[in-house]
């Protein structure tokens, strides 16, 4: 789905006949369109929708493929041959340490060169285990309802919702049972099997997962506490979160005549393992998944991550870059703790930190001294 800004709407008109589709040319989405990809995408009064076809976008002669290519789901995963830190696995299951800079599951802007992609390949090819049911030629590709990311839960109606896309999207993350975000690393489960697939799914839904985390974060982050604060999605900015404000009558501030959504519940434990006087290695523990849980509590706290470029300090994170090349949130997720989906054992799974997390992590703490 593509929308027209008001400013632009009469020269599109002008070039074309709503009532026939043919007349709206890929080269005209291309110079008037742009890429709707969140159902919560904000309107302006005379704006123009404009629903193409598939076949229409994807003509190999048309000159919006740049475009295209980033906004329209592809229809099938493509195995691609990038190698995977395997923490562990079996026929039901595999465990990652995910490297920073890869997307988990295909999604808008980055429909390649990402985890899935690169364990359909593994699992297909390589894997002394077998592919398990959800990378094989002859299977169709399905996946579950409750994800998490960064061991957060992932809803619906913070995803894709349009319903020309929901269903490819949809396709897209098979075994996935929750996520880290692309500059986050650490461990990562995937399940391998449906049967595993529901009872991991279950598991992460009903809290008996336990998530521990590494982070820098700026400044100072005090004595070990609990943070109990709701999260939900910030109303101006939509690819944020924010802690929700008090909202009782007289501390809620509106900020449109539009109700909001009310925060879902977010608990996070902080414990301060080192401080130099500027920076903090401070250990998270979840007790809930939301989205960008570790990161909004902690820049709520005032005491951001590191390199976070959404939610933390600019000149801060412009330093990090410029001395060390460091351009991504220093988050790690280093332990993880679940009971295996089918022997029902438990399982503990460990990763240590990139090395340039590392290198932050060496400079902060004292000469000997480890996390």
């Amino acid at each position: 789905v593509f929308v027209i800004s008001p400013d632009d709407a009469s020269d599109f008109l002008a070039k074309t006949n709503p009532a026939e589709a043919a007349s709206i040319s890929p080269e005209l989405i291309e110079q008037y369109c742009s890429p709707i990809e969140r159902k919560s995408h904000n309107l302006e009064a005379n704006s123009i929708l404009v629903y193409p076809s598939r076949q229409s976008l994807l003509s190999p002669s048309s000159a919006a493929m740049a475009l295209l290519s980033n906004s329209i789901p592809p229809t099938e995963i493509i195995p691609q041959n990038i190698p995977l830190d395997i923490l562990y696995e079996d026929e039901y299951m595999i465990v990652l340490n995910k490297a920073a800079g890869m997307v988990v599951h295909p999604a808008a802007g980055n429909w390649d060169n990402t985890v899935v992609n690169a364990l359909a390949h593994y699992l297909m090819n390589e894997s002394p285990y077998g592919s398990g049911e959800y990378f094989t030629k002859d299977t169709e590709n399905t996946q579950n309802s409750n994800e998490e990311v960064d061991g957060e839960e992932l809803n619906d109606d913070d995803e894709n919702m349009n319903d020309s896309v929901t269903n490819s999207i949809s396709m897209l993350r098979p075994g996935i049972v929750h996520r880290l975000d692309k500059g986050t690393t650490g461990v990562l489960v995937v399940a391998k099997t449906r049967t595993a697939l529901a009872k991991l799914s279950e598991a992460f839904a009903n809290r008996r997962v336990k998530k521990q985390y590494i982070a820098v974060a700026i400044g100072h982050t005090g004595e070990d506490q609990w943070i109990d604060k709701p999260i939900g999605r910030h109303p101006l900015h939509r690819q944020r979160m924010r802690v929700v404000p008090d909202a009782s009558p007289m501390k809620q501030i509106r900020l449109s005549a539009t109700p909001k959504k009310q925060g879902r519940p977010a608990q996070s434990y902080v414990q301060t393992l080192h401080h130099d006087g500027k920076l903090s290695i401070v250990q998270v523990q979840i007790a809930t998944g939301r989205t960008h849980q570790i990161r909004v509590h902690l820049q709520d706290h005032g005491t951001p991550i590191y390199g976070d470029d959404v939610y933390g300090f600019s000149d801060w994170n412009k330093a990090l870059s410029s001395r060390r090349g460091i351009t991504r949130p220093l988050l790690h997720a280093k332990r993880l703790e679940i009971n295996h989906p089918i022997t029902g054992e438990k399982l503990v799974f460990e990763a240590e930190p990139a090395s340039d997390m590392k290198g932050v992590m060496n400079a902060i703490l004292p000469l000997g001294e480890e996390v």
